[in-house]
């Protein structure tokens, strides 16, 4: 017989935290539940978790939507001395970057989900992309001038 417990903490092969399974009623009794893994659900509780849930989930997708059509508007400048060839004296980092994402925009990105493949060395322009969400990716334009 199956029963629904709610995660209180991630369980390798099982599910996340705050998560609500359908575990054997053994498993959930013998060793779930006492080791302090998990509580048992009934059907009212599991249903307005799975909603809260997903409402979550609706606003940080709607909130990542609203970020990249804010980044993808508009172009972040960078002004550094450069020498001979356009080579700059030093580089622009994906945490250059982040930095320059909360001076001007007010947005608090990581720099691990701004994919910089290598440290931006030379004037012009450039198109970086930043992991907001889940599935969604937006396409950061970077100019990078002489000083």
């Amino acid at each position: 017989m199956k029963v629904k417990v709610v995660l209180t903490t991630t369980v390798e092969g099982l599910g996340k935290e705050k998560s609500i399974v359908s575990v054997s009623r053994g498993y959930a009794l013998n060793y779930l539940i006492p080791k302090g893994f998990a509580k048992l659900v009934d059907e009212d509780t599991a249903d307005s978790t799975l909603k809260f849930e997903k409402s979550i989930e609706e606003q940080k997708k709607n909130n990542a939507l609203k970020e990249k059509e804010l980044l993808e508007s508009k172009v972040l400048a960078f002004k550094l001395k450069a020498g001979e060839g356009d080579k700059l004296f030093g580089s622009i980092t994906s945490q250059d970057i982040s930095q320059m994402l909360k001076r001007v925009f007010g947005l608090d990105i990581d720099k691990k989900k701004i994919k910089l493949d290598s440290p931006l060395k030379k004037v012009g322009d450039y198109f970086i992309p930043v992991k907001l969400y889940k599935e969604i990716e937006a396409i950061l334009n970077i100019r990078v001038e002489k000083e």
